[in-house]
């Protein structure tokens, strides 16, 4: 036990291997870290989304050097520990850790990075998550914040014995999904030009990235036209051994019905389907292009 001026955390140095799991947005980080957080070897953090690691101005940003540590000590505190998600429901960080144990480890953080931003880095994370998981805090861990695939060169430099899973899914049904909701894209054509981007960031980002730590998995194959081969990549990627707990969930939760494959065709007019598969068309032929994979 390590103490921190008033406020005693646990700080374990080396992580084991942890997961970071991300997308477009709408394009199942969710079920896909649900899934892996049920493999009795993987808990998942709570929140699932940890945000500060990946999004941007946080952890990954400032060790980048794309932020200051400043911008991520100013984030924590007005973002990711308390939020409002667009149901209502609150979530954050304060769920698993108070406030005063949060405005130590910041100051820690702040006083240690210009002489060694790794440990600071590595410090703050592991000091939130290693004893705050849902289940045992030994176990390998798995974070759900979509930014994680956008980011994943900078999430593998601070993390590097980790792995990225990129969930995709076609950017139609993507920007119907997005439409349906309060957050994101309110209109379906700005959502598709949103997927388009955020496609073309993830594969600049793995590009970057140590070979062989990302794995791109496509939604309607994990949940409907390879299920189990998908599955089996899924986990040899990752280095897990099959799990009954793991395979139960996967089979009761994980279904043909979760990708929600052709909502955009049930969502609009024949004639805005037919603009909306145009363009996504175009989004296709120019992705080719530009060799960035897509599902």
């Amino acid at each position: 036990m390590t103490r921190l001026r008033d406020v005693e955390l646990v700080i374990r140095d080396a992580p084991n291997e942890p997961i970071f799991v991300g997308g477009t947005g709408r394009s199942g980080t969710t079920i896909g870290g649900r899934l892996l957080g049920h493999h009795r070897d993987v808990g998942s953090t709570n929140p699932r989304e940890l945000r500060f690691i990946a999004s941007a101005g946080g952890l990954a940003d400032a060790y980048a050097g794309r932020c200051t540590p400043a911008t991520v000590a100013k984030n924590m505190v007005e973002h990711w520990y308390e939020r409002v998600k667009p149901s209502g429901v609150k979530s954050g960080l304060y769920r698993r850790i108070t406030r005063d144990e949060l405005d130590r480890l910041v100051d820690e953080y702040l006083t240690l990075f210009p002489d060694d931003a790794y440990t600071a880095s590595r410090r703050f994370a592991e000091t939130i998550i290693s004893s705050r998981t849902q289940r045992d805090p030994e176990l390998r861990w798995v974070d759900t914040t979509p930014a994680n695939a956008r980011a994943a060169d900078r999430v593998l430099a601070l993390f590097p014995e980790g792995r990225v899973v990129h969930m995709m899914r076609d950017g139609r049904d993507v920007s119907a999904s997005f439409v349906s909701k309060p957050f994101g894209p309110d209109e379906v054509f700005e959502g598709l030009e949103e997927w388009r981007a955020r496609m073309i960031e993830a594969h600049e980002a793995e590009q970057r990235a140590p070979q062989g730590r990302v794995m791109r998995v496509d939604l309607e194959q994990l949940a409907a036209t390879r299920r189990d081969e998908t599955l089996t990549e899924l986990l040899e990627f990752l280095g897990l051994r099959p799990d009954r707990r793991m395979r139960e969930w996967f089979d009761k939760k994980v279904m043909a019905a979760q990708a929600h494959v052709g909502r955009w065709r049930k969502d609009y007019d024949d004639d805005t389907a037919r603009r909306i598969d145009d363009r996504y068309g175009e989004i296709i032929d120019e992705l080719n292009s530009l060799g960035v994979p897509h599902p």
